[in-house]
């Protein structure tokens, strides 16, 4: 899962956080909201042949930074064999718990329902940091385009739509395509969370941002 642990929810107050970590945490609002989408679609991914999409519309000042289009042209391009079993992929609307959690998420794997599930992003199209993070964290989001701005004390993480597009695009969806893949090719059990994590980033680099540029 690609998330941001005690974040803000992109808006100028909240929360701050300097690190990424993406495991699911039970009962969260987000859970919450996927759990709702499988009961209300649980027909559709029975019977469709193939990846079921859907777009649920995003709550205020929230937005998808890529859509229904966009998940089907990368479905139509990557190989069979990773979209084996898939059942779904969702653009979530967001929930107003959500935007009061400790932490904004970008997308999730679910490894029961075999489902991708997308959440919509701040239309203020930026991050906030308390300190500037560490390379590594600044490379996964800078190699879209994305850039660094010093205020109040604070580093802004500022997205314009192309940015905000490819990171969705060829980095949270590979990322958590990525999961599946491990899901469905290996035993995830005899994984534990930085194991999985670390194959979902590699997956995104090679297959979403080096397979497909920006």
């Amino acid at each position: 899962m690609r998330k941001i642990r005690a974040f803000s929810n992109g808006l100028r107050n909240g929360a701050w956080s300097e690190q990424k970590f993406t495991n699911l945490t039970p009962y969260s609002p987000y859970s919450t909201e996927i759990s709702k989408i499988v009961k209300e679609n649980t027909k559709s991914l029975n019977n469709q042949k193939g990846t079921f999409i859907k777009r649920y519309h995003p709550i205020n000042e929230f937005f998808h930074p890529i859509n229904e289009k966009n998940i089907k042209k990368v479905i139509d391009s990557v190989p069979s064999k990773f979209l084996s079993d898939l059942r779904g992929i969702f653009l979530c609307g967001g929930t107003h718990k959500q935007k009061q959690f400790s932490e904004l998420r970008f997308g999730t794997y679910h490894d029961h329902y075999k489902a991708i599930f997308l959440f919509p992003f701040p239309k203020t199209k930026c991050l906030w940091y308390n300190t500037m993070p560490k390379p590594s964290i600044r490379l996964s989001y800078e190699r879209h385009g994305a850039t660094w701005i010093a205020e109040d004390s604070k580093w802004r993480l500022q997205f314009d739509e192309k940015s905000i597009h490819s990171f969705y695009l060829n980095d949270v969806l590979f990322h958590e395509l990525g999961h599946h893949i491990e899901n469905i090719s290996h035993d995830i059990k005899h994984k534990n969370y930085e194991q999985r994590e670390r194959f979902a980033e590699w997956f995104a680099l090679e297959f979403g941002i080096k397979g497909r540029g920006k």
